[in-house]
């Protein structure tokens, strides 16, 4: 009986940190949002400046809307996921004219994936556990955070049609 309780103590110690670690490390997510990063630079490099203002048929966003959408995308998700306010901060300036160039294109979407990955460097993994409420569904903060594996890829896919109609060979999405 004495060896079978030690025994047991024995699993469940050895246990406990795989148990805790639920969910996909921080490390995992960070790398992935370095990856949107230089992917999202990519494609801000292959379209002409002529091409920021394109919009395929009227009422969808712009060629450079789209690329912001992509990039405040990781930002909103991360930074609602870990303090819980919806207010971002401003990482271009409040008239958009960082949507006129590609220069500023890119320092837009470098500032707002470098927030993205500052808000989940700061989370424990007790936060990481903890229950949150996003986008009116309760779920644990790491799973809220997973959605930038989700939402980034199917944003920027969108822009593939934009490029080709345009003449471009979009450059290849690698997730590595």
């Amino acid at each position: 009986m004495f060896r079978t309780t030690i025994l047991l103590a024995g699993l469940i110690g050895a246990a406990a940190p795989a148990a805790a670690q639920r969910f996909i490390p921080k490390t995992a997510l960070i790398a992935m949002i370095e990856v949107h990063k230089a992917s999202l630079i990519k494609y801000i490099d292959a379209a002409p400046d002529s091409m920021l203002a394109f919009r395929p048929v009227s009422g969808v966003r712009t060629y450079a809307e789209q690329i912001e959408h992509a990039a405040i995308g990781n930002a909103f998700i991360a930074h609602s996921a870990i303090t819980g306010d919806t207010k971002l901060p401003a990482f271009g300036p409040a008239d958009k004219s960082y949507l006129k160039s590609k220069d500023g294109l890119k320092a837009y979407s470098i500032a707002a994936m470098d927030h993205a990955i500052q808000m989940i460097q700061g989370v424990s993994d007790a936060a990481m556990m903890e229950e949150i409420t996003q986008f009116g569904k309760k779920l644990p903060r790491f799973r809220a955070l997973m959605e930038v594996l989700d939402h980034f890829p199917w944003t920027l896919g969108q822009t593939v049609p934009y490029l080709r109609l345009n003449g471009v060979t979009p450059p290849t999405y690698t997730p590595f």
